[in-house]
């Protein structure tokens, strides 16, 4: 097949750029001609670089509603795809999810767009919200395939009638097992936290923070690993409040797994998701996992099994995992087991590469 993978960004890392980079080095070790058409910034992070994938840059896609800039995206993208002439393209990420269904629907090319979180969803604010159902709902006419990342938000669409239930299917995210051995971390006083999240909305590293701030005379040390805009609010947060010894800006990192791997708790605070592929990350490493109870987060960190779904007691669940090391491990197997079962990259791409065959059958048949 030859495949075009469309999405807005490329140079920061997030868990759709993620999924798009593991996704296409998967389909170009199967044979599979992958090209990545992505907007923004034209260098792409390091991290998301893969020597079998061939890069295409958008200069007009960008994240912000700009009805000019929109307009001109989506000839460039069309052009693009004239181009190509792509068998099927695989749009991620939701200004891109507008643009590119369009874009394939004019030019008779199979598309399926995978939702990473509707722009729809609670904690959302409501004026985007109410703009992009809108928008999702006349897109979604044009709609043959639609694939959410988990069962909460299929829901979502189907309980706000953005697309009759045959087009939309849930693939839930799935990532590779980066855990090569067991790590041994002793038995060590000072309980390690740990939250990979960029500082931009949804994320909630303050809350953390001023949860952390109750409990500050436990033995813990908090590391963040991320970078971004309200990065600055939550470092004056920990200086003005004394915590410089217990808190660790490591900024943005390339080896993650190392961190997970050193790490005794996950923890991610945040208003809203989809599935989140650092939580799916830190199961691999057998971690137990505090979370917000948002999105499809609830659907891998199953409450008092593998960690806890925060419900405005973020101190209390810190400190019941701080303090009992047995329970932290009874969780932490608990959170592999679930991982081995239900979100690796196998199963994903199965599934994945299943649909896009199954939609060009479809385009074959019609």
């Amino acid at each position: 097949m030859k495949i075009v993978q469309l999405i807005t960004h490329m140079n920061e890392i997030g868990g759709a750029q993620v999924h798009v980079r593991d996704l296409s080095k998967q389909l170009a070790l199967e044979g599979h001609s992958v090209t990545i058409i992505y907007g923004g910034y034209e260098k792409v992070a390091n991290d998301l670089l893969v020597d079998t994938i061939t890069y295409n840059h958008s200069k007009f896609l960008i994240r912000k509603i700009n009805v000019v800039k929109d307009f001109l995206a989506f000839l460039e993208i069309r052009k693009k795809l004239k181009l190509i002439k792509p068998d099927i393209v695989a749009i991620h990420s939701s200004k891109a999810g507008i643009i590119g269904r369009i874009a394939c629907w004019s030019l008779r090319i199979p598309s399926v767009f995978t939702a990473h979180g509707w722009a729809f969803t609670d904690g959302v604010e409501k004026k985007k919200q109410r703009l992009y159902l809108r928008i999702e709902k006349w897109v979604g006419k044009l709609s043959k395939q639609v694939i959410t990342v988990c069962d909460q938000d299929r829901n979502l669409a189907l309980r706000h009638q953005v697309l009759p239930s045959e087009k939309i299917i849930t693939v839930h995210n799935g990532v590779m097992d980066s855990k090569n051995t067991p790590s041994e971390k002793g038995n060590r006083e000072v309980v390690k936290i740990l939250m990979v999240a960029r500082f931009e909305k949804p994320k909630q590293q303050l809350e953390l923070l001023e949860a952390l701030l109750h409990i500050k005379n436990l033995k813990w040390q908090m590391i963040f690993v991320g970078d971004g805009s309200l990065k600055r609010a939550s470092a004056q947060f920990v200086q003005e409040n004394y915590l410089g010894h217990k808190v660790t800006f490591l900024g943005s990192h390339s080896n993650v797994a190392k961190q997970l791997c050193d790490a005794d708790l996950f923890v991610l605070t945040s208003t809203w998701e989809g599935l989140p592929l650092s939580i799916l990350e830190a199961m691999v490493h057998g971690l137990p996992i505090i979370a917000s109870n948002v999105g499809g987060v609830k659907e891998a960190v199953r409450d008092t099994e593998n960690g806890f779904l925060i419900r405005n007691n973020l101190s209390e669940l810190l400190s019941k995992l701080i303090e009992n090391e047995l329970l932290r491990k009874n969780m932490g197997e608990k959170s592999r087991e679930i991982y081995e079962a239900s979100f690796t990259f196998e199963k994903m791409y199965e599934k994945t590469i299943s649909t896009y065959c199954n939609l060009l059958k479809l385009g074959e048949n019609g």
